[in-house]
């Protein structure tokens, strides 16, 4: 049987992309600790047969890690490919890692590394409630991280205990996943590992005792909010990475002038949606208010959606029209988005048969007199763009007529992205709230993806043009994180 070292290191892939992958699982299992400092990797062979891919696909892997003097390859007698995990080099390349994480897939992979650890726990505890655990293995993995003199041994002991407890669920495909998100994000957890250690073996402790007490309601409350509280030192690590916002080249140099230049953005986000809105508007009016036939409103519309991308970038992700199936006959969308990037725009297509309209948090109300435009909550867009969005929307009348819906897309991503360099000028635990409170945009990480409470949400103040407010310095005692 393979150790639990070889199951994390040297597992068959299941990436289509598997050249590209077995370099990025061998430098995880360095950075991780799992493959130490001046041992010998597996022949060439092996690992090709073990990984399941080809041994040219492997040696290009081992190529590329030479490259980041990851490993050295020795000839002669005794010769093959040994780890070369100098700590320097771990850190730089850690914080590479790091840079190529979204925050909205940092905060996936915490919610998702939360569920897991949790569900985790909370079977481990059931099972030695009812005598089917010996905690003992579990135990002995929670207490290995004390003793660690170095980084890299903590890292390791840390992966050790979480898989130990993925394990000790008694679920093969759990386990699985555990090994999977360590190899992927384990060592990020450790960029800063002064004090951390400690936190760590004190959080370990606390969870196998609820197990060990058969409450699988408090292991899995504990080893939650212990995953969470790890994955929001890298958010908050990640968005010291952050660059400075769009159009806005300057740090602000006081609290008013980071207000005001949040304020001024805020007014740049709506204002570049209103200009693409009235873009792609005046092509439906032309096109459909002259009796085109369907082909030829739908091309000129998306002319026009694209044309509206020009005006919005890099603030929008797309922009465009969705017809009224009571009007038309049946339901269509001329969209523009850029999913790659700003250089990137394309036409959307998705399934009208299947993307239900009627509800969607996007559609306008029926009865607005004066047709304004109206801007949603954030939400993820399922059956669409299958992006966490906000979207401004506009009913579009022709001659008494409802023919549809005219709207701009903007990623909350993106407002993370713009307003973050702003909001680390404010005070911790500031943050920007759509109309249902969701945190959209923030300077601590635990509140990425979270919501603020009513009660908690005292000084805040409307921002200008858009439903959303500024929170500013919300309390450690009133802050409550994201679940």
């Amino acid at each position: 049987m393979k150790t639990w070292k070889e199951q994390l290191a040297f597992a068959p892939l299941e990436a289509a992309d598997r050249g590209e992958e077995v370099g990025r699982r061998l430098r995880h299992a360095i950075e991780l600790g799992v493959l130490e400092d001046g041992s010998q990797l597996p022949s060439e062979s092996y690992l090709a047969s073990a990984m399941g891919v080809s041994t040219l696909t492997l040696r290009a892997a081992l190529a590329e890690l030479r490259g980041l003097g990851l490993v050295e390859t020795r000839r002669g007698k005794g010769g093959g490919s040994f780890v070369k995990a100098n700590t320097g080099d771990i850190a730089r390349i850690q914080r590479q890692s790091l840079v190529t994480y979204s925050l909205e897939d940092l905060r996936d992979l915490r919610e998702y590394h939360a569920f897991l650890a949790g569900s985790a726990a909370a079977a481990a505890a059931d099972a030695c409630r009812s005598h089917r655990l010996s905690t003992t293995r579990l135990e002995h993995a929670s207490t290995g991280i004390r003793a660690c003199e170095h980084p890299a041994d903590a890292i390791r002991a840390d992966s050790k205990f979480h898989i130990e407890l993925a394990a000790s669920s008694g679920s093969v495909r759990l386990t699985r996943q555990e090994v999977a998100l360590q190899a992927e994000v384990g060592s990020l957890l450790w960029l800063e590992p002064a004090g951390h250690k400690d936190v760590a073996a004190e959080d370990h402790a606390r969870i196998v005792e609820a197990v060990r007490a058969g409450d699988p309601v408090l292991a899995r409350e504990l080893a939650e909010e212990h995953i969470r509280r790890d994955m929001n030192r890298v958010i908050d690590e990640r968005m010291e990475l952050s660059g400075t916002p769009v159009g806005l080249p300057h740090a602000p140099g006081s609290v008013d002038d980071a207000v005001t230049a949040i304020e001024s953005l805020a007014g740049m986000f709506y204002g570049a949606a209103a200009a693409s809105i009235r873009e792609v508007e005046q092509a439906v009016h032309a096109s459909i208010g002259s009796g085109a036939g369907r082909e030829r409103a739908d091309a000129e519309i998306y002319g026009a959606a694209r044309r509206a991308m020009a005006i919005g970038v890099p603030l929008l992700y797309g922009a465009g029209f969705i017809a009224e199936q009571s009007y038309f006959g049946e339901a269509w969308i001329a969209w523009c988005y850029t999913p790659a990037g700003p250089e990137s725009p394309q036409r959307l297509y998705i399934d009208m048969d299947l993307y239900d309209v009627d509800t969607a948090p996007w559609r306008p109300a029926d009865d607005v007199d004066d047709n304004p435009i109206h801007t949603s909550h954030a939400y993820v867009d399922s059956s669409g763009t299958n992006e966490n969005l906000i979207s401004c929307s506009k009913r579009v009348i022709i001659a008494g007529n409802y023919v549809g819906v005219v709207g701009a897309d903007i990623r909350v991503s993106q407002l993370q992205t713009a307003f973050e360099p702003l909001l680390r000028s404010l005070p911790p635990n500031t943050c920007i709230i759509d109309q249902h409170a969701a945190v959209i945009a923030t300077n601590t990480g635990r509140f990425v993806g979270g919501t603020i409470p009513a009660a908690h949400r005292d000084p805040c103040r409307s921002l200008p043009g858009v439903p959303w407010s500024l929170c500013i310095g919300i309390s450690d005692e009133d802050a409550e994180p994201c679940r």
